[in-house]
């Protein structure tokens, strides 16, 4: 997946926010000319389909303009509008064409207040009637004691088996001083408890990022995630990476201002040009030589470190969580390296 960051604008101000060190601090957003570079980028490495993310996408002032880019351009075979859902009613004739596809990602009525979420549940309505099949709603779930009711209500408008969600955890400005086993840990109950709701109302769900790490599972566990896996096979689903250690590789994000990050829980940490490489692959070669190949070799906490499932390169924590064991890593290698030219 590659996506491009459209505006640093939103209409929400949501409590767990993956992007909160940019998203509202300013309204910039890319220029349409930046808009086709980071396309032809994309192209010259015949990307065929690409992902439009924000802040809130819709927002941005030639967003139309941009859907119809995206339309005409022969090279582009889909796209991904990844939105709250709250403005997609003003492009809707935009979106019907066959290449659009959306994640919805549906924020509880407490949080953004009964208008709101009135016009959130009429937008997902439309869209059920005019594009089922190209859609998908989400959930993030970012408090132990969190109502997430809400959502089997909105797959009850649209007919949907299957929602995509992600545990939102403390972000990296935290790990130094936190043990992120603990947050993992403290939201398990509410975790396996929409797990359980979700097989109860025959929801398959899928977790496109921060996995838990297998360690933490139960005998129970397992078998709770094992029949969640029958019923994905039931709607012919996959499961993504429930249930499983994973450990993923570069998702380029491209900034307004042309700077690419290896992902969205990285957008701080090794910015680099997209000007400054021939090619995609050359770019994930980068990323993967800067990021992830320390990433792989380290751990959150002393007690990873004899993990089965991490010597297997098989762990599933969040490289985010690893930013500062990284640099630590970094550094001894570098240290090693210049004390064998010494010698």
């Amino acid at each position: 997946m590659s996506n491009i960051f459209l505006t640093k604008k939103c209409n929400l101000k949501c409590p767990y926010c993956f992007a909160d060190e940019f998203v509202n601090k300013a309204n910039e957003e890319i220029t349409l000319e930046n808009f086709n570079k980071a396309l032809d980028f994309f192209k010259a490495s015949r990307v065929n389909h690409v992902g439009l993310i924000g802040g809130e996408p819709t927002l941005h002032s030639h967003f139309k303009e941009i859907i119809d880019i995206l339309n005409k351009d022969n090279m582009i075979n889909s796209y991904t509008i990844y939105t709250n859902g709250l403005e997609i009613d003003k492009y809707m004739e935009d979106i019907l064409n066959e290449k659009a596809g959306m994640l919805v990602n549906c924020n509880p009525p407490y949080d953004i207040g009964t208008a709101r979420y009135k016009n959130l549940k009429e937008n997902i309505a439309v869209l059920t009637e005019k594009k089922k099949d190209k859609f998908t709603l989400g959930i993030n779930l970012y408090s132990k004691d969190m109502d997430y009711s809400y959502i089997f209500d909105l797959l009850k408008i649209t007919g949907h088996h299957h929602v995509r969600f992600s545990t939102a955890l403390p972000n990296i400005a935290k790990e130094k001083t936190h043990n992120i086993l603990d947050s993992f840990k403290e939201m398990k109950p509410l975790i396996f408890g929409f797990f359980a709701d979700c097989l109860k109302n025959e929801i398959v769900p899928n977790n496109d990022c921060n996995s838990f790490p297998d360690c933490i599972y139960t005998p129970e566990d397992k078998k709770l995630l094992l029949n969640l896996s029958v019923l994905a096979n039931k709607y012919n689903m996959g499961i993504g990476t429930l249930g499983t250690c994973h450990t993923c590789s570069p998702v380029i994000d491209i900034l307004p201002d042309l700077m690419a990050v290896r992902c969205f829980g990285l957008s701080t940490y090794m910015k680099k040009s997209i000007t400054e490489f021939k090619n995609l692959e050359n770019l994930n070669l980068y990323f993967y030589n800067k990021i992830d190949l320390f990433a792989r070799l380290s751990y959150v906490n002393k007690e990873c470190e004899d993990c089965k499932m991490r010597l297997l390169d098989k762990c599933g924590v969040c490289f985010t969580y690893k930013i500062h064991n990284i640099d630590n890593l970094k550094e001894v290698v570098s240290t090693s390296c210049k004390e064998a030219q010494v010698n």
